[in-house]
């Protein structure tokens, strides 16, 4: 039986291994967006919303050139990627939110808004090879989207969002009884420069033992981030730099990192504590307000 597979016994039904257990063990298959037929221009979050007021809305194109672009250095490092079928008329971009790898269990997202429900189907073809017995989903009322959840080993940081809410936040506490699950209440604003759409945006572990952080993303004291990374540990961002969403980078393992080009600040800082940086252009789709975590969905890292 080779390392990629389980083999179910019962069926002969061949299933995708699952093991996530922290953001930064080495990634051998996750999911990576497509953005192929994005509909029409979108309002969903102020991000959005700004760039089609201003004309700069990002077109399918460029989209799709840096997404193929992550997709290379996703391969060149041996992950295998899979990808979701298009639906036409939805962005299909950020699968981190639909979907999200706990330990060995797939938890099938309850997102907010409805066209970011519509995209469910899209990886129907991935999830069918999931040992069903490894799928849970939420109640009804219990919104939870991936860009809110965050793992660290023994812990599950939850951003209570616009997105993700508390219902939320006690299924996956409810779900997962053997480890320690934080609820971390983020700022939520109509000012697309103080809103914090996801966790992910405000704050991401890196490595061993670090963090990037912006400190102001926090609706309260998130005390038990500061309980777990030392302030020697965390590269804290600014206002500014959490807009361009710094935190948003990916972890391919826990010295390799890939990181918006653009981002020469936090390279330099990266690169400074000794991992090596992959650069990818994403600025096209940072518009749609997400980045390269938010693109993707682990499901399996070797640890």
């Amino acid at each position: 039986m080779s390392d990629d597979l389980l083999t179910n016994k019962n069926n002969s039904q061949n299933y995708i291994s699952l093991h996530v257990q922290n953001e930064t063990d080495k990634l051998e298959a996750v999911v990576l967006g497509i953005g192929t037929d994005i509909g029409e221009e979108s309002e969903i979050n102020p991000t959005s919303k700004y760039h089609k007021e201003e004309g700069t809305y990002p077109t399918e194109e460029d989209i799709q050139r840096e997404i193929s672009t992550f997709e290379k250095v996703l391969k060149s490092q041996g992950i295998e990627v899979y990808r979701p079928k298009n639906i036409e008329g939805l962005e299909q971009v950020f699968t981190r939110d639909i979907g999200f790898v706990i330990d060995n269990t797939y938890v099938v997202a309850s997102m907010q808004e409805e066209v970011r429900q519509m995209e469910l189907p899209g990886v129907n073809h991935i999830t069918n090879r999931i040992d069903p017995n490894h799928i849970i989903h939420p109640p009804k009322g219990a919104n939870v989207e991936g860009g809110d959840v965050i793992l660290w080993n023994d812990h599950i940081f939850v951003g209570i969002s616009a997105r993700t809410n508390m219902e939320g936040y006690e299924f996956i506490k409810t779900s997962f009884p053997h480890k320690q699950v934080h609820a971390i209440p983020l700022v939520v604003s109509k000012d697309r420069k103080k809103n914090i759409l996801h966790l992910d945006c405000t704050f991401q572990p890196i490595g061993s033992k670090e963090a990037i952080i912006y400190e102001n993303g926090f609706a309260e004291h998130p005390q038990i981030i500061y309980d777990l990374f030392k302030e020697e540990d965390m590269l804290k961002v600014d206002q500014a730099q959490m807009n361009r969403m710094f935190p948003n980078i990916f972890s391919l393992s826990p010295k390799d990192i890939v990181v918006e080009r653009s981002f020469k600040a936090l390279i330099a800082a990266l690169k400074e504590r000794g991992y090596t940086v992959h650069e990818v252009d994403y600025t096209e789709n940072s518009k749609l307000s997400g980045l390269l975590r938010c693109s993707t969905m682990p499901l399996r890292r070797k640890g």
